[in-house]
C-alpha cells in the first residue's frame, strides 16, 4: 500500500500556507512527500533580506524565479520532500522596465525563461499537458495527491487545479488507490477560508508550529 503524498501546487508558498500542516504531519508518520511546483515562480517581487518592513521590490525573471526555487526548497527539506519543478511560465513578469503579460500582447517575449515553456494559464487545459500530469502522478504511485482549491479565484490557482482534476479523470484507473483532495480556500476564493462543502477536516494542532516554520521559509 502506498505512503506517498504529493501535493501539487502553482507557486512556491501554496503547499505551506493551505496543507503545510498535513504534509509534516504525513512525514512525521513515516510518508514520503513530493511537491510538484508547476510554475516557475518569476512573477512578483523580493523583500531585502526577508524583512517585511523593507520595500519589496520588482525583478527580472531569472532572479525571482531563483529566489522561490531556493525557498521552495528550503521548505521541502524540513520535512524530507521531494520537489519537481515544472517550471511552466506564469502569466506575467517583470521584464526590468515593464509588466508583459504572456498570451494577451501580440509580440515576443525575449525572456529565455519564458521560451519554450508551457504558458499555465494558455496549456492547462491541452491534453497533451494533462497526459503529462497524469503520467507524473502515476509514476508517484500516490495514496493522496492534494492540490489547489476548486472555488480560487486566482487563475494560476484555478488552472493548476483543473490540470489536476483532469489527470485524474484522464487516469482514473492507474489512480483508482489514490484519493484527490482540494486544499481548503484562502482568501483568494469566492467564499473566503471556510467553504461549507469540504467533507474532511484534517487535525494538525500538533504540527501548527511546524507549519509556520514551513510558511517562514518564504
Amino acid at each position: 500500500m502506498s505512503n506517498v503524498l504529493v501535493a501539487v501546487a502553482a507557486h512556491a508558498d501554496d503547499v505551506e500556507l493551505n496543507a503545510g500542516g498535513t504534509v509534516a504531519k504525513w512525514a512525521d508518520g513515516g510518508g514520503e512527500v513530493h511537491v510538484v511546483m508547476v510554475t516557475n515562480n518569476a512573477s512578483g517581487a523580493i523583500i531585502p533580506g526577508g524583512d517585511e518592513a523593507a520595500e519589496p521590490h520588482k525583478a527580472p525573471p531569472a532572479e525571482i524565479s531563483a529566489v522561490r526555487r531556493r525557498e521552495q526548497q528550503a521548505a521541502a527539506d524540513l520535512v524530507g520532500a521531494q520537489v519537481h519543478f515544472l517550471d511552466w511560465a506564469q502569466r506575467h513578469y517583470w521584464d526590468g522596465e515593464r509588466e508583459v503579460n504572456i498570451g494577451y500582447e501580440g509580440e515576443e517575449h525575449p525572456d529565455p525563461l519564458m521560451i519554450g515553456r508551457p504558458q499555465i494559464l494558455i496549456d492547462y487545459a491541452a491534453p497533451q499537458r494533462i497526459d503529462e500530469m497524469g503520467d507524473l502522478l502515476v509514476s508517484l504511485d500516490p495514496a493522496l495527491v492534494l492540490t489547489q482549491g476548486v472555488l480560487d479565484l486566482d487563475p494560476e490557482h484555478h488552472a493548476v487545479c483543473s490540470l489536476v482534476w483532469a489527470a485524474f479523470r484522464r487516469r482514473a484507473t492507474d489512480l483508482r488507490d489514490a484519493v484527490l483532495r482540494f486544499w481548503a480556500p484562502g482568501s483568494s476564493c469566492m467564499w473566503g477560508v471556510m467553504e461549507p462543502h469540504y467533507d474532511h477536516v484534517e487535525d494538525i494542532s500538533d504540527y501548527f508550529e511546524m507549519k509556520m516554520r514551513l510558511c517562514a521559509c518564504h
